[in-house]
């Protein structure tokens, strides 16, 4: 894992002209304008009353990670001009992105961080540096030299039909492979994580519940309550259409719905307990090693990536294989991963 910057809170201020008043740096609760967390304590132009609405804007943890980033930039600008000068600006974002290089960071996670930085600028009123070319360049460039650094290796529909064959041998009754069958071929023909077809733990949120599986004659509706691409809960429903091939969704579902138990949650074992995402690796991997495949090499993303990957090769257009899994834009070409197969 990369380093997340200083471990213990460091309270720095940063000359702004043009705010007349510091911006917070502090990495613990305070009682400014928008709260704890990280954030700035500088007057924004906004009703003190309708601060909360803009904490309110993003998830707690999205809120408190741009808190973190906000810190380390503030101590690189630490006596530099930049409320006043877009080139000190941009002369600290780059040392900024030097310095996360230097420190091994991927280049998914830069680019998270410049998002981060990207909102603080647009609380201010200032030039967005984060869109700068350099910048744009750098970020691109760096996601092509770390891609090796996110190997996991696709799910392909073959390999599909080899895991549900064996999830028999692995499972320890008929009831768990049909469940364990269930839920890789609702991963798979979905494209959905892991985190939206079971939650991370007994006592957290998430993951499907009844409800939110119609059972269709031509296939199935699936919603999704809430996702990284959706982190307001507004939800959305999408469609699995049954196929004439060797395994297919709507008869995994049907198989396992004939025989689930009762529970709030749709993936529940034998006992009436959910199914959670770490058992749900865990069989994954077993499964995966009955098969002959490394299952180190394989991630519970691996049926996401998998299902881009089969999309791209089937000739699907990017807008079609966007829709297959929800993509909002065209990070989806990370995914496709055909070298990867086994």
């Amino acid at each position: 894992m990369e380093r997340q910057g200083p471990s213990t809170p460091v309270a720095r201020e940063v000359s702004c002209p043009e705010a007349n008043a510091p911006i917070g740096c502090t990495g613990t609760a305070h009682s400014g304008a928008l709260g704890g967390g990280g954030m700035p304590t500088v007057d924004l132009g906004c009703p003190g009353d309708l601060m909360p609405l803009i904490r309110s804007s993003i998830a707690p943890s999205t809120w408190k990670a741009y808190g973190k980033v906000w810190e380390e930039w503030c101590f690189l600008a630490e006596g530099k001009p930049v409320g006043s000068s877009e080139e000190a600006r941009m002369q600290v974002t780059m040392g900024f992105l030097s310095k996360m290089y230097a420190m091994g960071v991927s280049g998914s996670v830069a680019r998270n961080r410049m998002s981060a930085l990207a909102f603080h600028f647009k609380l201010r009123g200032w030039p967005d540096s984060t869109k700068h070319f350099l910048v744009s360049q750098i970020l691109k460039g760096w996601r092509r030299a770390n891609k090796h650094g996110d190997n996991r290796r696709p799910i392909s529909f073959d390999l599909l039909v080899n895991l549900v064959k064996a999830t028999d041998s692995v499972c320890d009754s008929k009831y768990e492979a049909a469940l364990t069958s269930a839920a890789f071929g609702l991963a798979f023909f979905g494209a959905m994580r892991v985190s939206e077809i079971v939650p991370t733990a007994l006592n957290k949120p998430g993951g499907l519940r009844r409800e939110d599986i119609l059972i269709c004659n031509d296939g199935l509706r699936i919603r999704i309550r809430k996702s990284k691409a959706d982190q307001e809960g507004r939800g959305t429903w999408f469609p699995i259409f049954a196929i004439n091939k060797d395994i297919c969704p709507l008869i995994l579902i049907l198989n396992y719905t004939r025989v689930r138990k009762d529970g709030s949650q749709f993936f529940v074992h034998e006992n009436g307990v959910p199914l959670v995402s770490g058992q749900f690796l865990a069989i994954l991997r077993r499964t995966l090693s009955m098969v002959g495949m490394p299952a180190a090499e394989f991630g519970t993303h691996s049926f996401r990536i998998g299902a881009a990957t089969e999309a791209s090769r089937a000739g699907l257009f990017e807008s079609e294989i966007q829709r297959v899994g929800r993509w909002r834009s065209r990070c989806f070409n990370r995914y496709i991963r055909p070298d990867l197969l086994l």
